[in-house]
Parts: structure tokens; C-alpha cells; sequence
């Protein structure tokens, strides 16, 4: 079974379940920030929500969230939950 494509939006709603909250950015910017109050843990990434996550953008989200003690699930275990979970 081939592993669905994962969105900016489904990183971003996973953020968010894990206590993340969207900062306000300009409309016209393609900036989405989340911050996490508990860890003062600040996440950015430039990128439509309907586009495929970068591998870069994948490895670099799971290490800050293992780094900064929210969560000790792989980023791909959280997304493939979130995507099924539709």
C-alpha cells in the first residue's frame, strides 16, 4: 500500500494538534506560523497548503518536535494518522 501524498495542510493541522497555534501573517505573504507556547518552540515554512511537503521541510519539522520534547511519534506516523483520519 503506496503511503498518500501529504499537503502543508495536513502538516498543518497535525501541528496543531499537537498544541500549535497559526500566527497571524500578512494575507499576501504565502507565510503559515505556528508557535508552541508550552516549549516556545516557532515553526515557518513558505509554501501553498494544497503543496506535497519537501523532504526538507519533513526531516526538519520531526527533529525541532523530538528536540523540543513535543512529541516522540515519527512525523510521518502523525501524518499517515491525520490523512486516514479524513
Amino acid at each position: 500500500m503506496t503511503a498518500p501524498p501529504i499537503t502543508y495542510q495536513n502538516l498543518f493541522l497535525v501541528l496543531e494538534s499537537l498544541g500549535f497555534t497559526r500566527m497571524p501573517t500578512a494575507a499576501a505573504t504565502n507565510r503559515h506560523v505556528f508557535y508552541h507556547a508550552s516549549t516556545d518552540t516557532i515553526l515557518a515554512f513558505g509554501r501553498h497548503p494544497g503543496d506535497l511537503v519537501t523532504p526538507a521541510d519533513m526531516l526538519s519539522t520531526e527533529v525541532h518536535l523530538h528536540a523540543r520534547g513535543i512529541t516522540e511519534e515519527s512525523l510521518e506516523s502523525l501524518l499517515s494518522a491525520a490523512v486516514l483520519d479524513k
